[in-house]
């Protein structure tokens, strides 16, 4: 047997601020499919870690020309996994950030194959899932394009995403 090796947290004294002050109000995700657009609201108050490793992703390119590999209907639809069998990943696990939201229809949660295992994939509820509540980390709810999502079937694909950065109104 191999070890995994030590998690390690991200989070240092010199960065807690930026990682947990980044943004004045929740960026946007905005997921450019084959289907068409589907807007996600990054819920940042609710899960920083998870967020901010989304981001990452996204700003490097990683969802762009992924599948949704893992599609059910009144479900999930399922995407980030670089394979597109659903046991891909981006080479490191990030910890679980329970939170008290609730799996309704549209909610982004961060799939795993178990604990803190969370890395790139992702799912879109397609219905509410309250079995799914506090098991893993919800971290954005679709704001916009939910009939988008719907439609998506599996081996429909991320053309791109963009992230629309939180900005106070003044």
């Amino acid at each position: 047997l191999s070890a995994i090796g030590e998690v390690r947290s991200k989070v240092e004294r010199r960065n807690h601020w930026e990682m947990f002050n980044r943004y004045a109000i929740n960026p946007k995700a905005h997921l450019q499919t084959t289907q068409g657009e589907i807007v996600i609201e990054l819920l940042y108050s609710d899960a920083p870690k998870t967020v901010n490793n989304f981001i990452s992703l996204v700003e490097n390119g990683y969802y762009n020309n992924l599948v949704f590999h893992r599609v059910i209907p009144a479900f999930v639809a399922q995407d980030g996994c670089p394979r597109g069998d659903g046991w891909g990943g981006p080479g490191y696990s990030i910890r679980c950030e329970y939170n008290r939201l609730s799996y309704e229809t549209g909610m982004v949660g961060m799939a795993l194959s178990g604990k803190d295992t969370g890395g790139s994939q992702y799912f879109i509820t397609l219905a509410p899932q309250p079995h799914l509540d506090a098991r893993y980390t919800i971290f954005g709810k679709v704001v916009s394009g939910m009939e988008v999502a719907f439609e998506i079937m599996q081996n429909d694909s991320i053309e791109k995403i963009t992230i629309e950065y939180g900005q106070e109104e003044k």
